[in-house]
């Protein structure tokens, strides 16, 4: 018999990779954030509900199992991790425990647990107001940077060079409506992040990924495997390890930032799902891992995970399509010299572009592309990317 499953939102691929197990998918997502076709041909059933308000989320997650139960509840979405985790917990469905899910959630508290441990230390205070960030950064004595302690997407995330741009930092604070930040040292190197799959408290480093930073720390691109040499791939394997140990990780995907410093490897934060950005589909297509099909097929016992990964197959490559903001009046389009890339414009005439503050802003679509390794799709994304003109009139 076919398991009936509860996704927490879902992108197509993870709606299609569930319907292909054979699972009687119910998604739980706000209606206007999910694409509609995808979920009326993959999903058996769909609940409204905000996944940003957990009580409803809770409460319709609890009234669907007591009309037709699931084996287990499925976040692949970042806002219905703890909701998930805590609807397993109470109909004991198994999975990671909810203290796991929480600790990873909450960056100050994962921080705390880290420090308390003595792993991959980083000089971090939650802070409430402009003066205690700007004592916090007098102690730090260089420069610094505040975050939420429990949101993704690299939104309301600001470099603050000292105690003196600590008011000017916190108006943008007040003005997002945030009262508490995490503020920590600011670290540099070389930033990656770790595409991961756990199995009975067995953890496998998938992928390293190459990031590629734009402008207020929001993702411009991402390549695999990442540029680094064997012995740090080895390091930041055992590192990503023993954070997941530390944490209580049990099942499933992870994706870890990781600073390689000059002071040696310094954890960023991490979570219990698949990389976003189209990560897990350039895991697939460099390593042949489809981690979005083994999130949900592994916990179930429908497919075994297999520790001994396949060679790789290349290199891949993804570049975020930018705009001048405004309304899109005209787009350009390559036809030639596409060779391993696929166009993946979503700008049409009419939309309108915001600014880039946060991922959800980055609106016009992207480029992936494989190649031999990732220097030839890296190339080769970033030269179609190049080519393609989306035209913009000021004004919405």
């Amino acid at each position: 018999m076919a398991p009936r499953i509860a996704l927490l939102g879902g992108r197509p691929s993870v709606l299609r990779s569930a319907a292909e197990l054979g699972c009687e998918v119910v998604m739980l997502a706000k209606p206007g954030v999910y694409d509609p076709e995808a979920a009326g041909r993959w999903c058996v059933e769909v609940v409204d509900v905000d996944l940003g308000d957990q009580e409803a989320v809770l409460a319709a997650g609890r009234a669907l199992q007591a009309r037709l139960p699931v084996a287990r509840f499925f976040s692949p979405a970042e806002l219905g991790l703890v909701a998930a985790a805590r609807l397993n917990e109470e109909f004991a469905l198994g999975g990671n425990s909810l203290r796991t899910v929480s600790l990873l959630k909450d960056k100050s508290a994962m921080r705390g647990h880290l420090a308390g441990l003595g792993l991959s230390p980083v000089r971090f205070r939650v802070v409430h107001s402009a003066d205690e960030l700007a004592g916090f950064l007098t102690e730090l004595g260089g420069p610094g940077i505040v975050k939420p302690l429990d949101f993704g997407g690299s939104a309301d995330v600001h470099r603050v060079d000292g105690p003196h741009r600590a008011a000017e930092v916190w108006s943008l604070v007040e003005a997002a409506g945030r009262e508490r930040m995490l503020a920590e040292e600011f670290l540099t190197g070389h930033e990656v992040s770790v595409e991961g799959f756990s199995a009975d408290g067995v953890h496998t480093v998938v992928a390293v990924t190459d990031k590629l930073l734009g402008a207020g720390f929001v993702e411009a691109g991402h390549s695999v495997p990442a540029r680094v040499d064997e012995g740090t791939r080895e390091e930041i394997a055992a590192l990503t390890a023993r954070l997941l140990d530390a944490v209580g990780l049990v099942e499933g995907p992870s994706h870890t930032e990781i600073m390689i410093t000059a002071d040696g490897l310094r954890i960023i934060e991490s979570h219990n799902r698949a990389g976003g950005d189209n990560i897990p589909e350039l895991v697939r297509l460099a390593c042949g891992v489809d981690l979005v099909r083994a999130a949900v097929a592994v916990p179930l016992g429908l497919e075994p995970w297999k520790d001994e990964l396949p060679a790789p197959l290349g290199g891949a490559a993804i570049r975020f399509l930018a705009a001048e903001p405004g309304v899109v009046t005209g787009i350009d389009l390559p036809t030639e010299g596409l060779e391993g890339v696929t166009l993946g414009v979503r700008a049409r005439p009419g939309m309108v572009i915001p600014p880039v503050t946060w991922s959800a802003d980055r609106v016009c679509g992207d480029v992936i592309a494989v190649g031999r390794d990732a220097e030839e799709a890296v190339a080769r994304a970033e030269s179609a990317a190049a080519r393609i003109r989306i035209r913009t009139s000021p004004g919405a």
